[in-house]
């Protein structure tokens, strides 16, 4: 087999000499010849003045239409060097219809290379440039190891993050989002980075960080009762006519073993408002238990209360 494709080249190996430089001369003929070409060109804004802002996105390119030698031609669009330009300086804030005083070809490795026109129509739109503080919201999915409990929410630092851009787009945006995050099994306490989801703010908006912190604490798991702590009947009523029984409770709290430390009886406020008693029309209702510490859990004993109406020669007394 290759002895006969030997055989074969040696025969015509003329030929494809003649075939070959034919090819090179025409192509060195046609490569000399003014051409027009149309290229998606990147697209730059240059001369923005700083108290400006764009108030929606251009786009990323351009279809533009070249004149030039068919060899630059193909060398620009191989190197890619060429970009468009627009020029905003001075331009005041509202609608425009850009012309093409505006636009610029801009071809620094080979300038021999005009710029025809634009195949599309571009409109820009600009608002003054305000800066406004917004805060971050979590997304944070956080659970501790069976024994351990959290130390109320995760924190997030910092809590918002500043924007700018036009007024327009700036009003629109109430917060940013962090990335949905799951961390489980925790049994001491973290700090780790989450990064913000910024798929709900637009290009044309700057963002003064991308990611911020998370601190969870978490603590061994322990158990608490306080014993005797009073139940208020509060609201309009007559103080000597009505009273709750029982009137004491004891509260099982779980909680971090140290923060269970720091809790104390006078913590612990329990009260039910009078009027419950006639709009949900029963006669046995359980508290509102308040707490100002984060807990993991409570439970009372006993769970419900009755309105005792006093007797009334005990208060006429």
């Amino acid at each position: 087999m290759f002895e006969q494709l030997k055989a074969f080249f040696a025969l015509h190996s003329l030929k494809f000499l003649a075939i070959v430089c034919g090819c090179v001369l025409w192509f060195g003929v046609v490569s000399r010849q003014e051409a027009r070409a149309e290229l998606e060109l990147p697209l730059r804004i240059v001369n923005l003045q700083e108290n400006m802002a764009l108030v929606n996105p251009l786009p990323e390119s351009l279809p533009v239409q070249l004149d030039g030698k068919a060899l630059n031609l193909i060398q620009l669009k191989m190197n890619r060097s060429a970009r468009v330009e627009i020029d905003l300086k001075k331009m005041p804030s509202g609608y425009h219809r850009l012309n093409n005083e505006r636009l610029s070809f801009i071809s620094p490795s080979i300038p021999d290379i005009k710029m025809l026109r634009v195949r599309q129509a571009l409109n820009v739109e600009l608002d003054s440039r305000i800066e406004r503080k917004i805060p971050v919201q979590s997304k944070l999915q956080v659970s501790a190891a069976n024994g351990y409990t959290l130390m109320g929410k995760p924190e997030i630092m910092p809590d918002s993050v500043y924007i700018s851009g036009a007024r327009s787009a700036i009003a629109k945006i109430d917060f940013v989002p962090t990335i949905e995050t799951s961390v489980t099994g925790l049994k001491w306490n973290n700090s780790f980075s989450v990064k913000l989801d910024l798929s709900s703010i637009p290009s044309i908006v700057d963002i003064a960080d991308t990611a911020v912190f998370a601190q969870v604490l978490v603590e061994p798991l322990d158990h608490k009762i306080f014993s005797d702590i009073p139940v208020r009947l509060i609201g309009n009523f007559e103080r000597n006519a009505y009273s709750l029984s029982p009137s004491k409770v004891d509260v099982e709290i779980s909680g971090g073993k140290e923060l269970l430390s720091k809790i104390n009886q006078q913590d612990i406020n329990l009260y039910i408002e009078f009027s419950r008693f006639a709009i949900e029309n029963t006669g046995e209702l359980s508290p509102i238990v308040h707490i100002p510490y984060p807990i993991a859990s409570w439970q009372i004993h006993p769970d419900k209360f009755r309105l005792i109406k006093n007797v009334e020669e005990n208060y006429e007394e």
